[in-house]
């Protein structure tokens, strides 16, 4: 079957806290060419991500997003309430103003706010697998459509060339 290097491929997961969105997109490149963007936070799993994409999509430049849209309460960004009241106390020794402003003040400066790097755990890498597997699915079955395109237009213009030479010869 011919395949097209081009194709794009698109899954959504949606998970207790979280939705995931998982894009692939390819144009034509003699090897496969990964550009891998994603948080940081997957980033320990890149080299999965290539294998898992590398063995379906063997040649094109693919690029690979993978984005993250936290839908339930749980937050990894975290005010740090002893450094806000330090800074607030701080403030006003240095300036005479509102309570409201000084906090707006206070969580702008460094380390108001901490955010906990979670590492993914194992349920929830499987089922990013799962989504990664669902898209190159997809890119797949773009690149075999648009395969049996090219191999119908290749056709076409071999039995125009066909008449042509026929009548050449004639």
């Amino acid at each position: 079957m011919i395949q097209s290097m081009t194709g794009y491929g698109k899954s959504v997961l949606q998970l207790p806290t979280k939705k995931i969105s998982i894009e692939l997109k390819s144009l034509n490149s003699k090897n496969l060419d990964v550009n891998a963007r994603m948080p940081s936070m997957y980033r320990a799993k890149e080299l999965d991500i290539r294998k898992l994409l590398a063995k379906h999509l063997v040649r094109g430049k693919v690029d690979f997003s993978l984005y993250v849209e936290i839908t339930g309460e749980d937050t990894s960004s975290k005010i740090n309430k002893t450094v806000v009241k330090e800074y607030i106390k701080q403030l006003k020794d240095v300036v005479d103003g509102d309570d409201v402003e000084l906090l707006k003040m206070a969580v702008r400066l460094p380390d108001a706010v901490t955010t906990e790097r979670d590492d993914i755990d194992e349920e929830e890498w499987l089922k990013i697998a799962e989504g990664i597997n669902e898209a190159v699915s997809k890119i797949v079955n773009y690149r075999e459509d648009e395969g049996a395109i090219l191999k119908q237009d290749f056709t076409d213009r071999i039995a125009t060339l066909k008449e042509l030479l026929d009548k050449l010869l004639q």
